[in-house]
């Protein structure tokens, strides 16, 4: 009666556990409730939980207990020899106890839901008898239980995988429609490509005039780009190009002297960057573990790349808008337009950081007889010749542009009255160093300068000083 008592006791509490790994929505937290289980109440001193790698044909140990390091078993080949193997084969409990199990005791139990094998749950004893005839039905109707717990963890996993998946395609959307920069869209782009594919290495590849680039990179460092070059001749990134497919390498690692596009890379998926027929790139994501990537994958990230293409050449064309808005055409300087725009910046910086800055305006002397005497299209190459010029003469933050036909204005962030007078200095000697054609004569120049917050605290104050002040550096008062 006692025995009785406790056995119905033990299946109560064995139930009320098996309820809570049931519950469990995660994988690992399955797994290792699981193999609490089957210590605390079937004696196993060594356990393990292996799951099916269907793609190598081998059970991979997920999850395990009471081995020594380095005395883990795995990955195992399916059709190999031992009890896991066996249980996986027949899809049935096999039972190896005495001197076929070194003179204790295996359990191995397939994990099964609608008669597809998921894994193997392994259960080691050195105690040959460990495992009793009367404990085997509790222990298939447990493996059954933790079967349907790993599947229903790993739908779970998955449902959340895609969901963020699926978000991920709308963030790359939004993201083109908000940005108005490239590079700044790629970098954005490898960090959500990232998160959507965890673990995963990720680059964006582009073409060009000179051959393949990369643009941004998810991992430290810059990009191998040999690695990448080999990869476009017979490699994933050629293959996904060539074939303007998404393409799927499942194990590197097998394939000898296969051109990874990263180092220590186990499986590699590549989606092109189509456009109108054209092959812009290619988006690679890596990882270092084979068979990392499945086929629903390969179909995710090649609907990303799609909505990549056409946010790549959107972004690309606003980009190109900006630029043509933005700079004079003759000067390769920026116009009055972004000057204006420029200024506005500085402006907003210096009230809110409490900063000063300067504007120089300089007008060439008598233009308009260069171009009566010599023609306009000599008169346009002074013109580049004067905004190159005045180019070298400014730092990197500085801002150069073209205000009208003779007219250049500069933009000098966070200087002072001294410092903004040596630079207007530099940039008088820089423009009457240059002579005109067939003569010694050299251009002349007007200049102006204005300090912010001294001679105005807005544009337009700025702006009609500085114009005031080089109306009457022209009349010589």
């Amino acid at each position: 009666m006692s025995s009785a008592y406790a056995s119905v006791r033990d299946v109560a509490v064995l139930q009320e556990a098996t309820q809570l790994i049931l519950a469990s929505t995660d994988l690992e937290t399955v797994l290792h409730q699981s193999l609490l289980v089957v210590r605390t109440f079937f004696g196993a001193s060594r356990c393990a939980v292996f799951l099916l790698d269907e793609a190598a044909h081998e059970l991979y140990p997920q999850t395990h207990h009471g081995y020594d390091a380095g005395a883990i078993p795995g990955p195992l080949r399916l059709d190999g020899e031992g009890a896991p193997q066996h249980a996986a084969q027949t899809r049935a409990l096999v039972h190896v106890h005495g001197p076929a199990a070194a003179g204790g005791s295996e359990l191995a139990l397939p994990l099964l839901v609608r008669d597809q094998l998921l894994g193997v749950l392994l259960l080691v004893s050195d105690n040959p008898d460990a495992f009793p005839e009367s404990t085997v039905p509790l222990l298939s109707l447990f493996a059954a239980q933790t079967a349907v717990a790993v599947e229903n963890a790993r739908l779970h996993s998955t449902a959340l995988r895609r969901r963020r998946q699926i978000e991920l395609i709308n963030l790359i959307a939004r993201t083109a429609a908000s940005v108005s920069q490239t590079q700044q869209f790629f970098f954005t782009l490898t960090d959500l490509l990232g998160d959507a594919f965890e673990g995963a290495r990720v680059a964006v590849v582009l073409r060009g005039p000179e051959g393949i680039f990369v643009p941004a990179i998810s991992s430290n460092g810059e990009p191998d780009l040999d690695r990448f070059r080999a990869s476009a001749r017979n490699g994933v990134l050629g293959h996904a190009l060539e074939q303007r497919a998404a393409v799927l390498e499942a194990d590197v690692t097998g394939k000898s002297g296969w051109p990874a596009c990263f180092a220590d890379t186990g499986s590699e998926l590549c989606a092109p960057l189509v456009f109108l027929g054209e092959a812009m790139g290619a988006m690679v994501l890596a990882h270092e573990r084979a068979n990392f990537f499945t086929d629903d994958d390969r179909a995710l990230a090649q609907a990303a790349a799609d909505v990549c293409a056409t946010a790549t050449r959107n972004v690309q064309l606003a980009e190109e808008l900006h630029r043509v808005a933005n700079h004079d055409f003759l000067t390769g300087c920026h116009n009055q337009r972004y000057f204006y725009s420029a200024l506005a910046q500085e402006v907003a910086r210096a009230r809110r950081y409490n900063k000063q800055f300067g504007v120089i305006l300089l007008d060439l002397r008598h233009f308009r007889q260069v171009n009566a005497d010599y023609g306009f299209e000599t008169g346009d190459q002074l013109l580049h010749k004067v905004a190159r010029s005045l180019q070298l003469q400014l730092r990197s933050n500085d801002v150069l542009c073209r205000y009208m036909s003779d007219r250049f204005a500069v933009v000098l962030p966070e200087i002072d009255r001294r410092g903004v007078d040596a630079v207007l200095g530099k940039l008088r000697s820089a423009v009457e160093s240059i002579t005109l054609p067939r003569s010694t004569n050299a251009l002349g120049l007007a200049s102006a300068s204005v300090m912010c917050p001294h001679d105005g605290v807005s544009e337009m104050e700025l702006v009609n000083v500085l114009l005031d002040r080089l109306e009457k550096a022209k009349s010589g008062t």
